[in-house]
């Protein structure tokens, strides 16, 4: 179920919230776990009710492990026993998500023709396998306790968090699980829970879905083997830019704002990152906890920096490129997050060649941000891309091989595409949507909104609208009140409306 969704905001959610409260005003907290365990798993079945008895199967087998673990700390732990709970979690991961990558990637190193076997990916397989995954290592280091079942399915099936994320520690979140909350805390957090998803709500809806049209065709056209030009190219990478930078920004909103609906605070998971003025800054700001496993479970047991420059750099490089694999089974994703490697290796290697870092200044910083913005731009193309061949494509004609602009060719193939300027009777740059250049006005101003103005855990700063937010300096900032409450309904309200009227995607990460 999508939280973009008429059937999620007007029934789904209304009636989960309705119910979970009437429990805990009761003082009921069992029954209120077990009431929003069993709605999560209703909420992760609508799709696909096959794959209810798979994420079951998956929290009852690593809650049983992480038990064992624990009563096994305390004699000096069992490696073993990790060992094989570790592999049976990517086993599962393996066969459900890398099968037909494996066979399609043999079949093309020995020129054989096997057939690919039919997988529907489950929904949220990839997050809910690592966060069990962390789960283990913390019991086996004795970081981590659960003895209550019921707990333990709430921790991983939430629904706000299940789908995409954030990838969540258990000792964030147990306490808040079985927490009492006063009838005030519980109207200020639906307040500033409600406030918060409503922005993420406006981010997709308003922002995401329509740079994405630009990005679909453009990408639509190379993925045909349809050269684009200079213009066309930069408004295609640039529209999925900025697609699937709201796309996530909104969809993390909505899972903090709605899961501090429930009185519960997740952590950071996406902070200004196209504001980031190098590479390294770049993966503080972006799937927050996603680079957190990364680094905690596969970075350090690697060697961290503690092995010497040269094993730094080739530990960064597996860790991006595996990362790069998480997001899909494609050789284009790790080529994506192998970029992202070689982009990490040269911005330590410049830090500690020339000790401070470029962004000490205020150019410096500027500089820092256009390339850093400039060099994750030209990598989604591998990320978007369907194959390498139409990556390629699409790098010819940002770099301005197909020439700045190109005689309409392709309108009849992709449809709805709006001619960019006429000349002598010859029509160029079959560019998208609103025809007249006005795409490039548009693009500026998503660039300015995303570089000057506050995220939403800056306007919301005083409330902790997430764990380890950081410190907000923004001159904007929300206040409850009558006016920013029917301000914020106003705008619910008129997004909910739209999507009655059309329809909303999906978001970008419930695919991986």
């Amino acid at each position: 179920m999508l939280f973009n969704s008429p059937e999620f905001l007007l029934l789904f959610l209304p009636i989960v919230l309705v119910g979970y409260y009437a429990f805990r005003h009761r003082r009921m907290e069992m029954a209120a776990v077990k009431f929003l365990v069993a709605c999560s798993l209703f909420f992760y079945g609508w799709w696909e009710p096959l794959y209810v008895p798979l994420i079951v199967g998956s929290i009852l087998f690593n809650y049983f492990i992480g038990r064992a673990l624990t009563r096994h700390h305390a004699a000096g732990g069992s490696k073993a026993l990790l060992t094989f709970g570790i592999a049976a979690n990517l086993s599962l991961l393996g066969v459900f998500k890398y099968t037909n990558f494996a066979i399609g990637s043999v079949a093309a190193l020995t020129g054989g023709t096997l057939g690919t076997i039919h997988i529907i990916l489950p929904l949220a397989i990839s997050f809910f396998t690592f966060q069990q995954i962390a789960y283990l290592v913390d019991a086996y280091q004795g970081k981590a306790e659960e003895s209550n079942l019921a707990v333990y399915f709430l921790f991983v099936s939430f629904f706000p968090q299940l789908i995409a994320g954030p990838i969540v520690h258990h000792r964030e979140m147990m306490p808040q699980f079985l927490k009492l909350q006063r009838l005030d805390v519980v109207w200020r957090n639906l307040s500033i829970g409600f406030t918060i998803a409503t922005i993420g709500l406006f981010k997709k809806v308003a922002l995401a879905d329509r740079a994405g049209y630009w990005g679909n065709q453009s990408f639509g056209a190379v993925a045909k083997d349809i050269d684009v030009s200079f213009i066309e190219a930069w408004v295609g990478v640039l529209g999925f830019s900025f697609q699937i930078y709201f796309d996530f920004s909104g969809y993390s909103d909505m899972a903090i704002g709605l899961a501090r609906m429930f009185g519960i605070i997740l952590p950071l998971n996406f902070a200004s990152p196209y504001k980031a003025t190098s590479i390294i800054d770049f993966w503080r700001g972006w799937h927050m906890t996603l680079t957190r496993f990364l680094r905690d479970y596969l970075y350090f047991p690697l060697g961290g920096n503690r092995l010497g420059s040269a094993r730094r750099y080739a530990n960064l490089m597996i860790v991006m490129l595996l990362g790069g694999l998480w997001h899909g089974a494609n050789w284009t994703f790790v080529a994506w997050g192998g970029l992202h490697g070689v982009f990490l290796a040269v911005n330590h290697g410049w830090r500690a060649w020339r000790g401070d870092p470029v962004d000490s200044t205020a150019t410096g910083r500027w500089l820092g941000r256009v390339l850093t913005f400039t060099a994750v731009t030209v990598a989604w193309v591998f990320f978007r891309a369907e194959n390498f061949p139409a990556s390629l494509t699409m790098l010819r004609g940002l770099a301005g091989l197909n020439g700045v602009v190109l005689p309409v060719h392709y309108a009849d193939v992709l449809g709805g595409v709006t001619p960019w300027l006429t000349a002598n009777g010859i029509t160029f740059g079959a560019l998208p949507v609103y025809g007249g250049g006005w795409q490039l006005v548009t693009l500026a101003g998503l660039l300015g909104f995303v570089w000057f103005l506050p995220n939403t855990q800056e306007i919301m700063g005083e409330f902790e609208p997430a764990l380890d937010a950081r410190p907000s300096r923004s001159l904007i900032r929300w206040q409850p009140s009558l006016a920013s409450g029917l301000v914020i309904a106003a705008l619910a309200s008129y997004l909910t409306l739209s999507l009655l009227q059309g329809e909303s995607g999906e978001f970008i990460y419930f695919e991986f």
